[in-house]
């Protein structure tokens, strides 16, 4: 996720081109949200299954009106990137359940002209959160609880094993915390990943014995420094010139999934990778060539990205990045991961200052799901 100041900047972009409109993609992005909005409705609640809202199914929206409804350009990569807007900017955000990939809104969208978002409603065909039928109200509530969210996406993924958050039917229990492996500093206790009132933290098995906590942002850093960060390098072919290119990334969700398998089922740093931490990037600019600050039409802002070494286009976080990490999970899967590691960056307040890591945390975990 980005930062605050990058986030409001991009906001400020948008609300501007809702005003005086210079291109398409703004209207390409608050499009992109309804086709979602329109999709999690169907399933009564904010989530729905990323293949419901694929770029194929949802293109001739996107693009009514726009280039005769057959776009010339690659628009994979455009709703690619509206996508991906709308994720670092956290009004949706993705995650991966047994095989399955669920997008799920966050917030509404906070730059819309008066009364536009009634105007996406009618055109999109939306049905109000309040419908009369048969003569009796059904309000549709949308689902704010975290806990309860997680619950729900479980039960539509798997019907039969979990059981439905809004079942009134006593439940048999399932613990809400997570033990790991990772020793206590002050007893012989382990650390387990507790859901506090504050979020997610660090408490001793030994509780209450043992009252040591510790933040997410600290265990990791910690957990990390032990082995460092792999840098991956897959090649590909850009998707605009279409030649085969390296790219290059870090990805610490799979470090912890190597390291911490229980622990990586809880927590998912796999929004963090290239153009996030900047002392990392600031590294690998120096090193590789073709990783460099490039300024995005499309995102409307500039980022550190891999970019072709032929026709020069940037690779982005979103769009390509993600189809490395994706490719890289089934290395994993097929103990091969090991096969695409060029580096391992060293951690420590030299290579990567804790409060900068603790920074990056935070942004994750402001729209992290508690488990």
């Amino acid at each position: 996720m980005w930062s605050k100041e990058k986030i409001q900047h991009q906001r400020e972009y948008f609300s501007q081109q809702r005003r005086n409109p210079t291109g398409n993609f703004t209207e390409f992005v608050v499009r992109t949200y309804y086709c979602i909005d329109k999709a999690c409705r169907a399933h009564k609640s904010n989530c729905c299954f990323a293949d419901e809202v694929n770029n194929n199914k949802i293109k001739n929206i996107i693009y009514e009106g726009y280039y005769h409804n057959q776009p010339d350009h690659d628009f994979n990569a455009v709703i690619d990137d509206c996508k991906r807007n709308l994720m670092e900017m956290g009004y949706i955000h993705l995650e991966h359940r047994e095989n399955r990939e669920i997008i799920s809104l966050n917030k509404p969208l906070d730059f819309l002209a008066p009364g536009e978002h009634e105007s996406y409603l009618q055109k999109f065909r939306i049905p109000k959160e309040t419908e009369n039928t048969g003569g009796v109200d059904v309000t549709f509530q949308p689902v704010t609880d975290q806990n309860t969210l997680t619950a729900l996406l479980n039960h539509m993924i798997n019907p039969d094993r979990c059981r439905d958050p809004f079942d009134q039917t006593p439940p048999e229990g399932t613990p809400k915390k997570i033990l790991t492996d990772i020793p206590c500093d002050r007893c012989g206790g382990h650390y387990i990943l507790r859901d506090g009132r504050y979020g997610l933290f660090f408490g001793c098995s030994n509780f209450p014995k043992c009252k040591n906590s510790k933040s997410v942002a600290d265990v990791t850093y910690s957990l990390f420094a032990q082995n460092g960060i792999d840098l991956y390098e897959v090649e590909m072919p850009c998707w605009k010139c279409g030649k085969s290119i390296k790219l290059r990334s870090y990805f610490p969700q799979l470090d912890l999934i190597k390291t911490q398998p229980a622990l990586a089922e809880a927590l998912d740093l796999s929004v963090i990778r290239l153009s996030i931490v900047d002392s990392w990037d600031q590294y690998l600019t120096k090193k590789y060539k073709e990783i460099y600050l490039k300024a995005s039409k499309k995102a409307g802002f500039s980022y550190v990205a891999n970019n072709c070494p032929h026709c020069h286009s940037l690779q982005g976080s979103q769009m390509t990045l993600s189809k490395v990490y994706d490719f890289l999970l089934t290395a994993l899967e097929n103990h091969t991961l090991s096969d695409y590691v060029v580096e391992t960056l060293d951690i420590n307040e030299a290579t990567l200052p804790k409060e900068e890591w603790r920074e990056a945390i935070k942004a994750v975990m402001e729209n992290q799901h508690r488990f």
